[in-house]
């Protein structure tokens, strides 16, 4: 069968882009969705900011929101207010019934639970290659899937392992999140420490690895998330309700190399939506789906397909990574700087690339410039 759209992965930008297109004029299109799980396990935890809830925040479950951040480096900690922002928590499970609730009730859906082995161009139009199932065509193809392996590419990444873990004893702070509390003494790498409080007692505490390694042992992570706990938060005894893992690539470069056609079309961190210097992903997710979708409405392919970012944008990312990359030392300082002379909305403005240059000069001119201008003559893009 001839489908009008097919989606190949049905992570978070696979799975916001069916929810954006039910929403829209393409809601009554043939579609099919392959991915190889139904979708039913917590695997993940997605967090952003704005004033209000995103429209595609689930509305099955409490909503979990802070409307403070903070930073550690050392003995130095800051913590600053949103102002007008909240950042938020969702949990993978609730997307995922969320969404899923949405397809089950739509009759012109067709649910593959399949692999995608490959995407190819033949006889001029993409075809995608199931590891069950065959091929299958589209109109338009939209794929979230890396079509590449991504192990010999040498590129800084985000290597990441957390536990939300219950404790006896309060030991954590509600009303704030923790975004760094970075590890002192480490020259050749950066890593700090994430925390997302429900409770004084229940916690998200993720474990967080800058590195160029083509493999970082899970049991590594782990002793250092258990160091932490002991050590830092004082606990000895804990119960884990939740693991998750991951590991998030740091660059500006396009590294998946995919089949080029107008009809095939890149969603997710294989469109770029991934903020390269943090590692963020879901907001920008919900932008470039809506934009991919009005462009579909109006037949219009093209650019209007692209997830493109402003290229001074990029310049900023490739001054922080290049910083990651040469002087991982000084990065905690950066950051500390950041953190320490601009308020919480105007920081994560930034860091979701709302704000406007003026606003980027007065940000910037505020921090320490020796490392930066250090950085610029060894300028290059990562």
């Amino acid at each position: 069968m001839d489908y009008d759209l097919v989606v190949t992965g049905l992570g978070c930008a696979g799975l916001s882009f069916v929810y954006h297109l039910l929403n829209s004029p393409l809601k009554n299109q043939r579609i099919l969705l392959i991915d190889n799980d139904p979708k039913q396990k917590n695997d993940r935890t997605w967090c952003y900011w704005s004033e209000e809830p995103l429209e595609i925040h689930p509305k099955n479950s409490p909503l979990v929101s802070w409307n403070n951040i903070s930073l550690k480096n050392g003995s130095f900690t800051t913590i600053k207010p949103l102002v007008d922002l909240r950042y938020f928590q969702i949990k993978s499970s609730d997307f995922y019934a969320s969404v899923t609730e949405k397809i089950h009730a739509a009759d012109n859906i067709t649910w593959m639970l399949d692999s995608v082995t490959d995407i190819i161009v033949r006889d001029g139009r993409p075809v995608v290659t199931t590891l069950n199932n065959g091929t299958v065509t589209g109109k338009k193809i939209l794929n979230s899937i890396p079509l590449c392996s991504l192990k010999d590419k040498n590129y800084l990444k985000q290597v990441f392992l957390g536990w939300e873990i219950e404790t006896s004893s309060a030991c954590f702070d509600p009303s704030r999140v923790i975004l760094m509390d970075f590890e002192t003494a480490l020259p050749s790498e950066t890593a700090f420490v994430y925390i997302l409080p429900h409770t004084k007692k229940r916690a998200l505490v993720e474990y967080t690895l800058f590195t160029k390694e083509p493999f970082v042992a899970k049991t590594l992570l782990e002793s250092k998330l258990k160091k932490y706990i002991q050590e830092k938060l004082g606990v000895d005894e804990y119960i884990i309700n939740y693991r998750e893992e991951g590991c998030i690539p740091m660059t500006t470069k396009n590294l998946y190399t995919e089949v080029k056609h107008p009809d095939l079309i890149s969603l997710g961190s294989v469109a770029g939506c991934t903020k390269p210097s943090t590692g963020y992903t879901f907001h920008t997710i919900q932008k470039h789906s809506k934009q991919v979708i009005d462009a579909l409405v109006e037949c219009k392919g093209g650019s209007k397909l692209d997830w493109i970012r402003k290229a001074r944008f990029s310049f900023y990312d490739n001054i922080l990574l290049n910083i990651a990359t040469r002087w991982p030392g000084e990065l905690p300082f950066v950051f500390q700087d950041l953190f320490k002379k601009n308020n919480g909305q105007d920081i994560l403005d930034f860091l979701n690339e709302e704000t406007t240059f003026l606003q980027e000069l007065s940000i910037l001119s505020r921090l320490k410039f020796k490392i930066f201008i250090k950085s610029l003559l060894r300028y290059e893009t990562h």
